[in-house]
């Protein structure tokens, strides 16, 4: 099955083109996660994802079919930075009943945090209101840079730079204060 009909029976839906799919990137995309880490078993599981991502990523595809390898291997990519990321979080400690302290934090811990949030909250509202919207969109919010981009309507590379200074400013605006003799 030639790249153009196969992109186009993934997008109807078609299952022979699905196991087309399958057959000629099931084997190269193993490859590619087994180098990534060397974890057979891990491998096998991150192929089974990457398929169903494509399958759901499909439409949104774009180029022609030229494209498909490209945006295959796109789609893996991503499905080995989530597992990185996932692997990097670490593990909550498993701690047995006895040994669990008192979960309500102290009157002193909690001016603290009050104190801690409202100097965050001053600091960012100082900012640039693009700086502080590209801030919080990315950082709160998670947004990806392009869609950062395209809410705010400036170009990619002017918002890595609005990230950068922005949080410079903010690092700079929340070092404690020395006292003055």
């Amino acid at each position: 099955m030639a790249d153009d009909q196969l992109v186009s029976g993934l997008r109807c839906g078609d299952g022979l083109a699905f196991e087309t799919l399958v057959k000629r990137f099931e084997t190269p995309l193993y490859r590619y996660f087994l180098a990534s880490h060397g974890d057979a078993q891990l491998a096998g599981e991150q192929s089974v994802d990457c398929f169903s991502e494509l399958v759901r990523a499909m439409p949104k595809m774009s180029g022609g079919d030229r494209q498909l390898r490209p945006f295959v291997f796109a789609v893996a990519r991503n499905v080995l930075r989530r597992s990185w990321r996932a692997r990097a979080r670490p593990a909550a400690p498993l701690d047995s009943a006895e040994e669990k302290a008192d979960p309500r934090p102290t009157p002193a811990a909690v001016a603290e945090s009050q104190d801690e949030h409202a100097r965050l909250i001053g600091a960012i509202r100082s900012l640039d209101p693009p700086t502080r919207d590209a801030l919080l969109m990315h950082y709160v919010e998670q947004m990806p840079l392009a869609e950062v981009a395209a809410a705010i309507g400036e170009p990619l590379g002017t918002i890595k730079s609005r990230l950068h200074r922005g949080r410079h400013r903010l690092a700079a605006l929340l070092q404690p204060s020395t006292p003055s003799p």
